[in-house]
């Protein structure tokens, strides 16, 4: 991992350059495209109609898809403009209201990014206390979940990517059907979770449930690839845009919704 202060070009950190990148459209574009789709309407619910629960059932089927492509990753790096960005998020909670914690899933990126290599390096040779571990995790989401979005459930979630991308060297430790066994119980313990938080009905859960069922079908076997000849199609622009800016499209929804949330408040408050 490499952040050094004295050496960063911030400039490209606010603005980096994509140049150099297919015009085609990759597989992680399009998973990128549709969590980006399934985020919007998720914070559409939490900030704008709280009292219906779809916004909210259908929203939570983009994080699993986000945690994974965070541990498929090989990059170790934490960019600044993730902090950066996370800050103006946390002030702008508070300039409307909302509480500082948990901190933006921003941060639980950057820790992820931090412990993932150093949690498998432990974990592998010590295959015989894996679950074990793996309940522990689960026991201090309902603690790490107060101070960054998601916490240690986030780093399991992640961990799905992670398994897919190094396959070959969690088989050899723990034996070949674990990836998609990680992967099933880490989607079914997310579900329920996720399903106790917000009180799901129960035609919502089953929503939930059918979604991530399909996440169980599609990622193990996700490969990060160029789909040749997709330049020109008609939504190609769409889906490049919201797969190669990702964080300005986080950032930015999110002010907006902010805002048109403390003007919800302070219309309420002035009416009386």
């Amino acid at each position: 991992m490499s952040f050094d202060f004295s050496n960063i070009d911030w400039r490209a950190q606010f603005f980096p350059k994509r140049e150099g990148l297919s015009m085609d459209l990759t597989t992680i574009d399009v998973m990128k495209a549709f969590a980006v789709g399934l985020m919007i309407i998720d914070h559409t619910g939490w900030l704008l109609f709280p009292e219906i629960e779809w916004f909210r059932v259908f929203g939570r089927l983009c994080v699993p898809l986000w945690f994974f492509l965070i541990g498929y990753s090989n990059s170790r790096d934490i960019p600044p403009r993730w902090m950066a960005a996370g800050v103006v998020l946390l002030i702008s909670s508070l300039l409307v209201g909302l509480p500082a914690l948990p901190l933006s899933v921003l941060f639980t990126m950057a820790f992820i990014r931090l412990g993932v290599d150093l949690f498998w390096r432990f974990i592998l040779p010590r295959g015989v206390y894996f679950w074990w571990v793996y309940l522990l995790l689960v026991f201090f989401w309902f603690v790490t979940d107060k101070v960054v979005e998601y916490g240690t459930l986030g780093f399991l979630l992640a961990n799905m990517g992670y398994v897919v991308r190094h396959r070959e060297r969690v088989v050899e430790y723990l034996g070949e059907a674990m990836p998609q066994t990680f992967i099933a119980v880490t989607l079914a313990t997310f579900g329920v979770l996720q399903c106790m938080q917000f009180g799901f009905s129960m035609l919502g859960a089953m929503v939930v449930a059918a979604g991530l069922l399909g996440m169980f079908f599609i990622l193990p076997s996700f490969e990060a690839k160029t789909l040749p000849g997709t330049a020109n199609h008609a939504q190609a622009p769409l889906v490049r845009f919201m797969g190669r800016y990702t964080l300005e499209i986080y950032v930015l929804h999110l002010l907006v919704l902010k805002g048109a949330f403390g003007l919800q408040k302070l219309a309420a408050w002035v009416i009386g």
